[in-house]
């Protein structure tokens, strides 16, 4: 009797092996779990989303010094799972580098206003190369008479692949950067082209 309840004991004991495994599994499992709980990307830097724009804004310009931003919307700010965010701090401080270095960007209460709203970031959900879409919508008015000078909605695409950097997130947040610096150049472009009204 005592050697058929020593056997039985032995059947029903899981094995080294198992027991190892079993060991992998919960470390794998602890593993993805604090993986999920980390992956928030980091938002998006301002000195990467400002546009080398020196020099576009010539003495011709009629918007020359003469521009002051007005309302930013549209921005997401902090960090979300798996999303890379761009604020609307981050976004107001890229636009307004931007026309500081073009030279249209006014010292003080500039004759005109530019708002601007960052209506989408298209992002992938993951990929070796990733693309997103920028579009943001601008508008500048005068602000003595209220009259509209500029009106225009910009959407520009940018890529990071796996030469930019290994971790998906930060592909995302440099594709991100990337499209909207590429959308910040494209509007300084046209205002340094507008005709004076």
């Amino acid at each position: 009797m005592t050697m058929f309840l020593r056997l039985r004991r032995r059947a029903t004991s899981p094995r080294p092996e198992f027991r190892f495994l079993s060991g992998l599994t919960r470390l794998a499992l602890a593993t993805v779990a604090a993986a999920a709980l980390s992956a928030c990307a980091k938002p998006a830097t301002v000195p990467a989303m400002v546009p080398d724009v020196a020099g576009l804004a010539t003495a011709a310009s009629p918007y020359r010094g003469a521009i002051s931003v007005g309302t930013v919307s549209g921005g997401r700010g902090g960090s979300s799972l798996w999303t890379a965010r761009v604020g609307n701090a981050e976004f107001q401080e890229a636009l307004s580098r931007a026309l500081t270095d073009s030279g249209l960007a006014a010292a003080q209460g500039g004759r005109y206003r530019l708002d601007a709203d960052l209506q989408k970031l298209e992002e992938p959900f993951a990929g070796f190369a990733m693309t997103v879409e920028a579009t943001i919508a601008y508008k500048l008015t005068d602000s003595t008479s209220g009259a509209m000078v500029y009106q225009n909605t910009i959407t520009t695409p940018a890529t990071a692949t796996m030469d930019d950097s290994l971790d998906g997130l930060a592909r995302l947040r440099i594709a991100n950067e990337r499209a909207i610096r590429a959308n910040l150049r494209r509007l300084v472009e046209e205002l340094s082209a507008l005709p004076r009204r």
